[in-house]
């Protein structure tokens, strides 16, 4: 290990106290973006992130507008043309706590139980973006930074990145970078190091189904007008057949299937199909027949309703019901093409007895990192120096909006990688981050930004 290295390491390891103490103080802000009282926070932990990175040293910092909530951004490019870019990306932005109740401890006010700290955002994203501001700062502690930075800290992905992508195509010529660091992942295990190498894209709209012109007594009317939420119901039931596959028309015809290597190291994985069961709770697991829940997990396509909405309590038909849907896509699957099969679907599905339209429909596609790229190879070095053990590749089901865009508006891939936990609960109450692992994770992207250097060098 060089002595700038070592030096970094050991920065890392004495300030460890401090930095817990600064991501409790950013914690404690309720930057909720799903919530149109939280403005004065949402600029408050933008402007903490900005004060924060220019603590750091870095340059041309800024707290920069967008056409919803403002993007943090700050620069070192000390480490000279030759040496690689990182852009580190992340979010300020958290999920809103509800519901309170089921809080062991207040989620803006950061609780340390155990090896534990529970808070709303912890490990989604403000425990992450953390990490990276620490081993930055550790590096720099250590002489001139080993490679270029930039942080581009938006406040918006927990409502799926909607202004992002014109802030980088107005933005292009500063963001040049090489790779995007992006820790918004996370874990198998606080023993098994994982990077993640492709991540599912997403389909997601309202379907409105309508009948009266307006709400009808039931008693007048009932067995005479077609309930639209009985409509609904059956509608969303036929979109799933009886093997657990998606129904629309053609659904699976752009779908890549995963090469005999994939499916053997999915296999292999730590997360097998009990965890799932474990961690979800559910008496049983469902979905495609011929596939194990990683398969299907990071894998394969799949759709859900995540929300249904219609009636009242008055006795009456109602108008209207709707359901909001979303479409975990995979590589090759594509926003448009799915759109346009729902729409097919619905045509042939939907009775004649109620209208139906497609409302408010968004998306964007999946993505894949190649696994053999300096910047994966430079983080599983990272990871095997401080875990001792190789990392697990690993494809999520989850979608990052702002992987794909930026792959679209600034032609970067993404490394995707985090310290959060499985079972960390996020979105949820106690959110929470596994302080030792959090660690840990600070310690290997020291390594990783090294790694990066060298590997240059050495071309």
């Amino acid at each position: 290990m060089t002595d700038r290295r070592a030096a970094a390491v050991e920065h890392a390891r004495a300030n460890s106290d401090r930095i817990l103490e600064e991501l409790s103080d950013f914690l404690s802000i309720p930057s909720i973006s799903n919530d149109p009282t939280s403005e004065s926070d949402i600029d408050g932990a933008a402007n903490w992130m900005a004060d924060r990175l220019r603590a750091l040293g870095l340059d041309d910092v800024g707290v920069l507008p967008t056409g919803g909530n403002p993007v943090v951004y700050g620069e070192s490019l000390s480490a000279g043309d030759s040496a690689p870019t990182v852009l580190v990306y992340g979010h300020y932005d958290v999920q809103s706590p509800s519901p309170l109740k089921g809080w062991d401890s207040k989620p803006f006010q950061a609780t340390v139980r155990g090896e534990k700290l529970y808070a709303r955002g912890a490990s989604d994203n403000k425990g992450q973006i953390m990490a990276c501001v620490a081993a930055v700062e550790a590096a720099a502690s250590a002489g001139p930074l080993p490679v270029n930075v930039r942080f581009l800290i938006e406040g918006e992905e927990e409502i799926g990145s909607v202004n992002l992508l014109d802030f980088l195509r107005e933005n292009k010529s500063r963001l040049g970078a090489d790779v995007v660091l992006n820790p918004d992942a996370g874990m198998l295990g606080a023993d098994r190091p994982t990077v993640y190498y492709g991540l599912r894209g997403m389909y997601v709209c309202t379907l409105r189904v309508s009948g009266p012109s307006r709400d009808l007594h039931s008693g007048g009317y009932g067995g005479v007008v077609h309930n639209p939420i009985h409509a609904l119901s059956k509608v969303i039931a036929g979109m799933h057949d009886c093997e657990r596959r998606v129904a629309l028309p053609s659904f699976y015809d752009s779908v890549r299937d995963m090469t005999p290597e994939e499916r053997a190291e999915m296999a292999a994985l730590p997360r097998g199909d009990a965890s799932y069961l474990e961690q979800s709770g559910v008496p049983e697991l469902w979905g495609e027949r011929d596939y194990i829940a990683a398969e299907r997990e990071g894998a394969r396509p799949a759709l859900d309703v995540i929300r249904i909405s219609g009636g009242s309590t008055k006795s009456a038909i109602p108008i209207a019901a709707e359901a909001i849907l979303t479409v975990r896509l995979v590589p090759d699957q594509s926003p448009d093409e799915v759109h346009e099969q729902l729409l097919r679907y619905l045509e042939s599905h939907v009775p004649p007895t109620v209208n139906w339209e497609v409302l408010d429909w968004s998306g964007f596609p999946a993505s894949l990192t190649d696994r053999n790229s300096a910047a994966v190879q430079s983080l599983s070095a990272a990871m095997e120096t401080v875990w001792g053990r190789k990392p697990v590749y690993y494809r999520s089901g989850g979608s990052i909006a702002a992987v794909g865009q930026m792959q679209s508006a600034l032609g970067v891939d993404s490394l995707l990688t985090g310290f959060s936990l499985p079972d960390d609960h996020v979105h949820g109450p106690n959110e929470r981050i596994h302080l030792p692992t959090w660690r840990r994770g600070i310690e290997a992207l020291v390594h990783f930004l090294y790694n990066m250097a060298d590997g240059a060098a050495a071309q």
